[in-house]
């Protein structure tokens, strides 16, 4: 099973970017992670997930979905930071013996709703697709700190 939830929620997608208000911050590790970046001025977050070798970046939204990736006001930079970290990562077990793939999450990947990555990098800017967040799991969570 490659599957990791927490009460049936997927974690990454448990952020108020392009989601309901309802179904965000459900989980504690979204909120263990909000209250991080609320707490701290961070300039590079780098995320890890199991299951597939590659290295993506934003968008992964479906706002910025439009049959390929819509590129994001900072697509330079980190196609450049991704081609660094593909070279630096070498093969891994990546099929046909070739270095990380890098893109926009929309096409490595799918877009979602409410996932962790273009929460981090454009909630505080784009704000139309941000709501306040009201939880009803663990007693709820206040929408002010979303």
């Amino acid at each position: 099973n490659k599957v990791r939830t927490e009460n049936g929620i997927d974690p990454n997608r448990d952020f108020p970017f392009d989601q309901l208000p309802t179904a965000c911050m459900q989980t504690i590790a979204a909120r263990s992670i909000n209250e991080l970046y609320r707490s701290h001025l961070l300039q590079l977050v780098i995320t890890f997930h199991g299951g597939m070798q590659a290295i993506g970046y934003e968008w992964g939204a479906f706002p910025y979905y439009h049959g390929s990736a819509h590129k994001s006001p900072d697509d330079s930079m980190m196609r450049e930071i991704s081609s660094i970290l593909s070279s630096f990562a070498g093969t891994g077990s990546v099929p046909g013996n070739r270095l990380y793939p890098y893109a926009p999450m929309n096409d490595l990947v799918y877009p979602v709703k409410g996932g962790m990555e273009d929460w981090g990098y454009a909630a505080s800017w784009d704000s139309s697709k941000v709501r306040g967040c009201t939880p009803r799991t663990y007693g709820g969570y206040d929408a002010s700190k979303t």
